[in-house]
């Protein structure tokens, strides 16, 4: 019971982190949005040099969904 435990709370801990810091520099191109010599735009992270982290998105998707929700349902009353 507690390793379930402390997987719940090392998985909270993770998505509070993508939340907060949901971008990382990207691995193939060190954050430079270029590899190589001629300089082309890296294909992984479109030339930004930032990629967003494992379970970033659907986080981030998640809270936007809340956020609505308690927005229309404060609007309603």
């Amino acid at each position: 019971m507690t390793q379930i435990l402390m997987a719940l709370a090392i998985l909270a801990i993770y998505a509070l982190y993508a939340l907060v810091k949901p971008e990382k520099i990207c691995r193939r191109c060190r954050g430079w949005g270029a590899k190589g010599k001629r300089r082309a735009s890296c294909k992984r992270c479109g030339g930004t040099g930032t990629c967003f982290r494992f379970g970033a998105p659907p986080v981030h998707r998640g809270v936007a969904l809340a956020i609505r929700y308690l927005r229309e349902r404060r609007d309603r009353r």
